[in-house]
């Protein structure tokens, strides 16, 4: 059976958007360059675009690639931040739909181990049930900001936040409204976590608009759950391409296949470029995917 869906690239396999020395010699253009004779179409937004929409549409066009969507956290589990946190995120809606893209991948920091106000910590801090119920209600009407300029809010459960086990995802998905709350389905942060991806596109079919294709280290999994922070374990190289690492990628493909899934599959595996050379590592999950499919991905 032939996909429905089209691959794009993450410039995070380029330069890391959280560590900062990883591939920072890295220019834009040599990033979209190497993306364009790849033979993809789409890109998510990375910490080298312009946010200038004027500036980076023209940017992206000559490269013959769309801007797939922009990461976003969000802090919404006090709702005394709902006003200053939920008008920063219609300004990056905005920006995104200037520039043609189709979802909004978000995610919520609050308690989060490197993305809560309060700064960095080893360990998360739990939510309470009226923590949940804010983040809750927050991410329903984030998503309806999001409609409301034609774009899909799509969740990103993450490693080292308070929704990153199958429990908190469920929870997550059933206690938001489907029109509102999307999903990403993000291979290598649920596989951490135990968590069959091809399982959960079973359960959600439609609540799933986006993925993140990577795989997984076996060796630096381990090491993340005795205690290795996640940004030293991915520095290490917890996170690999598709073909690469422990995920098994054919029932994902066959589960999207049964859902008829038609958005984008975003290859994404934050690796230290200096050890693992993106052209390298994203022709390797290029030619792995094509292997999955009948007649080969689309990049």
């Amino acid at each position: 059976m032939q996909h429905l869906w089209t691959y794009g690239a993450s410039p995070i396999n380029w330069c890391n958007d959280d560590m900062l020395d990883l591939g920072d010699n890295y220019t834009l253009a040599q990033i979209l360059g190497d993306m364009r004779r790849l033979g993809f179409r789409g890109t998510e937004l990375g910490r080298k675009f312009p946010r200038d929409a004027e500036r980076l549409g023209a940017l992206l066009r000559g490269y013959g690639l769309a801007l797939v969507s922009g990461w976003s956290q969000v802090h919404l589990a006090d709702r005394r931040l709902w006003p200053e946190e939920l008008a920063a995120y219609e300004q990056h809606v905005k920006f995104l739909r200037d520039l043609g893209a189709s979802v909004v991948v978000t995610a919520e920091g609050s308690g989060s181990v490197h993305w809560d106000r309060g700064g960095d910590r080893p360990r998360r801090i739990e939510w309470t049930n009226d923590d949940w119920r804010a983040v809750q209600e927050g991410l329903d009407r984030a998503g309806q900001i999001c409609a409301d300029y034609g774009l899909q809010l799509v969740y990103h459960p993450h490693l080292g936040t308070n929704i990153e086990s199958r429990p908190e995802v469920v929870r997550l998905l059933d206690n938001t409204h489907a029109e509102w709350v999307s999903l990403v389905v993000d291979t290598g942060h649920l596989s951490v976590m135990g968590i069959d991806p091809a399982g959960l596109i079973r359960q959600y079919p439609d609540r799933v608009r986006h993925v993140h294709m990577k795989s997984v280290r076996p060796a630096m999994m381990s090491q993340y759950h005795a205690g290795r922070s996640f940004l030293s374990a991915v520095r290490a190289g917890l996170f690999t391409v598709p073909g690469d690492g422990l995920v098994n990628f054919a029932p994902i493909v066959k589960a999207l296949q049964a859902i008829e899934f038609r958005a984008w599959c975003i290859i994404e595996a934050e690796q230290d470029p200096a050890v693992a050379e993106p052209n390298q590592y994203m022709r390797l999950a290029l030619d792995y995917l094509a292997g999955l499919s009948a007649e080969g991905p689309s990049a």
